[in-house]
C-alpha cells in the first residue's frame, strides 16, 4: 500500500526540498508558477539572507573567542597573584 503513495521520481523530491527551504519568500506562489526571473530574484534574495546570518554568527563567534581570550588573561593573572600571596606568607610563616 506504502509503494503506492512513494514518488517515482527523485528530482521532484528534491525540487519539493527547495520549494520548502525558499518558502518564507513566496508570497502564496509555487516557485514553478513563477517568471525565471522572479525565481532568480528569490533565490538571489534567499541566498543574500543567508550570507547576512553567516556574517552576524561570524561576528558571534569573533565576539566569543575575545571574551574567552580575556577570560583566560585574568584567570592566569589570578593565579600568578595567588602564587605570590602564597609566597608572601610562607615568608611570613617562616
Amino acid at each position: 500500500m506504502s509503494a503506492g503513495v512513494q514518488l517515482a521520481n527523485p528530482a521532484v523530491t528534491q525540487a519539493e526540498t527547495t520549494d520548502q527551504q525558499l518558502e518564507p519568500f513566496t508570497d502564496n506562489l509555487t516557485l514553478f508558477e513563477l517568471a525565471p526571473d522572479e525565481r532568480l530574484r528569490r533565490t538571489l534574495s534567499y541566498i543574500s539572507h543567508l550570507q547576512a546570518e553567516v556574517r552576524t554568527l561570524r561576528e558571534e563567534l569573533a565576539r566569543a573567542e575575545r571574551s574567552s581570550e580575556q577570560k583566560d588573561v585574568l584567570l592566569r593573572n589570578a593565579l600568578t597573584r595567588e602564587m605570590t600571596l602564597r609566597a608572601d606568607l610562607v615568608k611570613g610563616i617562616c
